[in-house]
């Protein structure tokens, strides 16, 4: 669905309308749950709280996915060969106009995170087994957010294999983060961070021809 849309209409169209229908499914889905906000992460957190670790999210996202960056180009053919093979959806972001970043990136992390970390992670913990011990109900998180992590990443798949790999990373850090912190603000604040760096990057990059705008993270 996205490879289609991103050849025939706007980015900002196409997000718009994707994040919309999204956000109205898991609207139907809990639409009779009276504690819908703590079900999918979204309680009162204090400003600070939010930013601080919303900041942590992105250092340690970047921080994963440069290590697997350089390790898939090393293996790979190098810089210059992944850049091309994902040029047309880099070119295709960098016509986004920069003062639209800002708010396209804040909803953008705002329907992903409510999607995948708030009511999909909710239900994949929920639904899976655990014993009442310590150690088991780690397990069960941690594989409920690689689970997560991958639904996530797979939605990303337009970006191709490196894309692929560092949005699913994205995604398993950001999971991890909200089950950890007990809240999606602070994914949410992390995402939108990532997204709206991300697009600057892009543009710059794709404007200088340089190899730079393959290390953009854009889950």
């Amino acid at each position: 669905m996205a490879i289609g849309l991103h050849r025939r209409v706007s980015p900002i169209l196409t997000t718009l309308v994707l994040g919309t229908l999204m956000l109205l499914a898991v609207g139907a889905f809990i639409r009779r749950d009276v504690a819908w906000r703590g079900s999918l992460g979204l309680g009162r957190q204090p400003v600070g709280s939010v930013v601080g670790w919303g900041l942590f999210g992105l250092g340690s996202t970047y921080a994963v996915n440069l290590l697997l960056t350089v390790g898939y180009l090393f293996s790979r053919g190098g810089l210059e060969a992944q850049t091309a093979g994902r040029i047309r959806w880099l070119e295709y972001f960098a016509d986004i106009p920069s003062e639209t970043i800002l708010p396209l990136a804040a909803f953008v992390a705002f329907w992903e995170e409510t999607v995948f970390h708030g009511f999909l992670l909710g239900r994949l913990r929920a639904a899976l087994p655990a014993e009442e011990t310590r150690g088991a109900t780690l397990r069960r998180d941690a594989l409920a957010v690689v689970l997560c992590g991958l639904c996530f990443g797979g939605g990303h798949g337009y970006q191709g294999v490196l894309g692929l790999m560092q949005t699913t990373t994205a995604g398993i850090v950001l999971g991890a983060l909200t089950v950890w912190r007990g809240s999606l603000w602070p994914a949410i604040g992390a995402h939108l961070a990532i997204d709206a760096f991300g697009l600057l990057i892009i543009k710059a990059a794709v404007r200088s021809l340089g190899g730079a705008v393959v290390l953009g993270v854009m889950p």
